[in-house]
């Protein structure tokens, strides 16, 4: 009796762990697509004003010792003039997403770009 008490107290023990794991993994899968959607966004403002088009690209990332792929795309739409100065404006949005044991997951962040004075 003592036995089976303690086997069904063992593999409880098993599942919180395995549990534990999976949702380590899915944190740090999200906290690593944060970085690569910031390197995206940081490289699509970087462009001159009237060479940013959309994209969209597979970044492998190594976590826990293997590669695991992201998805990055961006998407540009033209919003017009904005501001007192009249200058044109282009809304920046880029979506990285990416899959854990079966279960798909999307991050995306937003800015507007203006025209800068010297371009």
């Amino acid at each position: 009796m003592a036995m089976s008490v303690l086997t069904v107290g063992l593999l409880g023990l098993l599942q919180s762990l395995q549990l534990g794991y999976r949702q380590n993994l899915r944190d740090r899968m999200r906290n690593e697509a944060v970085q690569v959607a910031e390197e995206q966004m940081h490289d699509l403002r970087r462009i001159p004003f009237d060479e940013i088009v959309g994209f969209k690209r597979d970044i492998p990332k190594k976590i826990g010792g293997r590669e695991m792929p992201f998805e990055a795309a961006g998407t540009v739409d033209d919003i017009g003039s904005t501001g007192s100065t009249a200058r044109p404006a282009k809304k920046l949005r880029v979506t990285v997403s990416w899959t854990v044991h079966g279960e798909r997951f999307n991050h995306e962040i937003f800015t507007v770009r203006t025209r800068r004075s010297d371009e």
